[in-house]
């Protein structure tokens, strides 16, 4: 089960900072490389919520005892922090692609008026 619990925080871990560093790709306008970015937090993402499904197997199963402990309370905060981390990062990557077509819009326009 601690074996379960751990591969959640470390694949949940990695997720989260995948997906910041997404966020600040997507910042800097490198909007390809931060789409990659997510993409591979989804992954690690996917990897952590099977490790949380053999867990939750494991506690459903009323022939063993199954005991609330530190590291399990550890290892659901960094899953629940992936979530939001990747849920956020997806908002901001649109966010800054459509700033960034703002941005060119602007520019063409500047670009078109003649004083």
């Amino acid at each position: 089960m601690d074996t379960e619990v751990m591969k959640i925080i470390s694949y949940a871990g990695n997720a989260r900072a995948l997906a910041m560093r997404s966020i600040r790709l997507s910042r800097k306008q490198n909007v390809i490389d931060a789409a990659m970015m997510l993409k591979e937090a989804e992954k690690d993402l996917k990897k952590a919520h099977k490790s949380h499904m053999k867990v939750l197997e494991c506690f459903s199963k009323e022939e063993e005892k199954f005991e609330l402990d530190l590291l399990m309370v550890h290892g659901e905060d960094y899953l629940m922090s992936a979530l939001t981390t990747i849920d956020l990062a997806k908002e901001l990557l649109a966010l800054h692609q459509e700033l960034q077509e703002i941005k060119q819009n602007i520019i063409h326009l500047k670009g078109d008026i003649k004083i």
